[in-house]
């Protein structure tokens, strides 16, 4: 019975992540018409498009996030539950880190939008728009941290039920490959406005 059940949210969750990833291939693939739009003669860009330092710092902690969730799924497996703890603490305290190193990119982006004299032929807005919704969703992942926590807590998983230990450490990989995928297009962007 619990097999059957964890196979179906298995399935959810795989349907759930691809759904997510056609939502933020069309933000990208939207941002990459806007930049284009907003780039090309007449008029051009009010002011060069710089992409603020921290998102690339913020890169690393957002996949060390996903290594640590990487690592617990391999202790659970083992039947460590001290190192999952560790490994979903330490998760836990990256994912603060990462909050107040996004902030201080998203307040750049919000200065230099209001420094720029045609805030209509400016990057700076949208960029913001789309760290804002994959922010929104790593607040997703952050309460997946905390169910785990309560999980453990509670010693629901053990190495042959642990599929919400699973899911949340491919959720924070899919976090990862859409955020560089969005830092990648971001860096085209500030190429292309030089």
């Amino acid at each position: 019975m619990k097999i059957a059940q964890d196979l179906r949210n298995e399935q959810g969750a795989w349907l759930f992540i691809v759904s997510l990833a056609v939502f933020f291939f069309s933000c990208v693939l939207l941002y990459a018409i806007y930049v284009v739009t907003r780039i090309a003669p007449p008029g051009g860009l009010s002011q060069p498009f710089v992409l603020p330092i921290n998102f690339i710092t913020t890169t690393v902690v957002l996949i060390a996030i996903s290594i640590c969730l990487h690592l617990s799924v391999g202790a659970i497996q083992r039947e460590r539950r001290v190192d999952v703890w560790r490994y979903i603490i330490i998760a836990s305290i990256l994912n603060v880190v990462f909050f107040g190193m996004q902030s201080t990119g998203m307040l750049t982006l919000i200065q230099r939008l209001q420094e720029s004299n045609q805030q209509d032929r400016s990057l700076y807005g949208f960029t913001f728009l789309m760290v804002l919704i994959h922010a929104l969703h790593v607040v997703g992942g952050s309460a997946g941290l905390v169910f785990i926590m309560f999980g453990l807590s509670r010693e629901s998983y053990d190495h042959e039920r642990y599929w919400p230990i699973k899911f949340c450490a491919i959720y924070w990989h899919f976090l990862d490959v859409v955020w560089i995928l969005m830092l990648a297009s971001f860096a085209l962007a500030a190429f292309a406005s030089k």
